[in-house]
């Protein structure tokens, strides 16, 4: 991969673009992180910034946790 391919870098003497008209980038180094796949099988959750994973469990609502939420 090219620094080319960025669309965040501004090159010296180059005015930034607007970016209100310039889509997102999401060359590899600007991509987000992938915080949680459910078709991958792993019941891991990793935050962006904390390097402890936390582990994802299904439950059941009940009723007031229903209610809570909606």
């Amino acid at each position: 991969m090219s620094e080319d391919d960025c669309k965040t870098i501004v090159r010296d003497g180059e005015s930034p673009p607007n970016p209100l008209f310039t889509p997102p980038c999401d060359c590899q180094r600007c991509a987000p992180e992938t915080v949680y796949d459910p078709t991958s099988g792993h019941q891991w959750l990793r935050v962006g910034g904390d390097r402890q994973r936390y582990r994802v469990e299904v439950l059941e609502l009940g009723a007031t946790g229903r209610a809570m939420l909606g």
